[in-house]
């Protein structure tokens, strides 16, 4: 028996493995849409199937295996509606797979019940370890009952309780630290695939997604012919700001103007931060006249907004803006940035508070 509870173990870490790639983002994660929790639950239904066909035959009809930690899993980290999916998963090929008799009855209402109990402990305010514990006690003590109703000799029935007991503790440790150890891989792998494309501060594009898009842009304009335009965006005075209000107070205002720029660009527009005071709008197949219509009402924006810093204070700040459009006014696409930027030092240079363009 030692042998099959090593395949059993086996077959759990490799399934925990390919599964954690399959709901790779929304992998051990209870706030799944209940599309997601269905698909969860009929794949920790296809691991309790798996490891029905690496079981142990204790008699003709009577088997023994661990296709109850399938279940906790799906109720520890999908939830109730997970586990219950599971659980009439397992039952189901139980019944059509190893024939309709008294045993597999038993059997197939003990999964069920597991299932439910399973559901209804994941409810419960406890850390995941707990949880898992009293759940695999719970469901251990289950189907310990159903082997006491269908295995009729002593001996068999004290092997196949020292043995299932032994292999659910052994193999519930496993999974449970597997699925833990997946768990933790994947939120540091998202975190850090979020951190190395989204500014930390305004949520916005950072400098490395900005030259993505703009590259994925720039494929755009040669292969469908169209006009790209670039907003490139500094705050003015900005060292004012931090000088007299301090840091916190600049990076409150960096915030804000953030959600300014998202709000009054167009929804598909790619707005970045691209510096400590400058911000970037790439403007997908827009000609220059409405990438200028579309910069001063930014400016306007800006101008007439007030900013809360964290003291309560109020003050208002304004923006500049070079605009520069590819082929309107910019005759070499590899050219589109610099001629932004140099709008952007005509602005400057100008007043301040303006648009500017090539």
């Amino acid at each position: 028996m030692l042998r099959y509870i090593f395949i059993n173990g086996t077959i759990l870490i490799s399934f925990i493995f390919v599964i954690s790639q399959v709901f790779k983002k929304t992998f051990l994660n209870l706030s799944l849409s209940y599309k997601n929790k269905l698909f969860f639950g009929l794949a920790q239904g296809i691991l309790g199937i798996i490891l029905m066909l690496f079981t142990i035959h204790i008699t003709p009809k009577v088997i023994m295996d661990f296709r109850h930690i399938a279940i906790l899993i799906a109720a520890l980290y999908g939830g109730g509606f997970s586990a219950i999916i599971t659980g009439i998963t397992i039952a189901i090929f139980r019944l059509s797979y190893f024939g309709v008799s008294t045993a597999s009855i038993i059997a197939t209402l003990s999964m069920l019940i597991v299932a439910i109990a399973a559901a209804l402990l994941s409810k419960l305010k406890l850390n995941m370890f707990n949880k898992w514990i009293y759940m695999n006690f719970v469901s251990s003590l289950i189907i310990t009952g159903t082997f006491l109703l269908i295995i009729k000799d002593p001996i068999a029935l004290r092997n196949t309780l020292i043995f299932f007991w032994l292999g659910s503790f052994i193999i519930g440790s496993l999974a449970y630290y597997i699925a833990g150890y997946m768990n933790t891989s994947i939120k540091l792998l998202n975190r850090l695939e979020q951190e190395s494309t989204i500014d930390f501060l305004t949520g916005l594009n950072n400098v490395r997604q900005f030259d993505n898009s703009l590259n994925e842009s720039f494929i755009n304009v040669k292969n469908k012919n169209e006009r790209l335009s670039i907003l490139i965006i500094d705050i003015d005075f900005f060292k004012k700001v931090n000088d007299t209000y301090g840091h916190l107070a600049g990076d409150s205002v960096l915030q804000q103007l953030g959600i300014i720029l998202s709000t009054y660009c167009r929804s598909f527009d790619i707005v970045s931060r691209i510096g400590g005071e400058e911000f970037s709008v790439i403007l997908p197949d827009c000609p220059n006249q409405q990438a200028l219509e579309v910069a001063e009402r930014l400016r306007i924006a800006v101008e007439i907004h007030e900013f809360i810093l964290p003291d309560k204070n109020k003050i208002n700040i304004t923006i500049s803006i070079g605009a520069a459009t590819y082929p309107d006014n910019v005759s070499d696409l590899d050219n589109l940035i610099s001629e932004g930027d140099n709008a952007l030092y005509s602005a400057k240079r100008s007043g301040r508070n303006k648009v500017c363009q090539p």
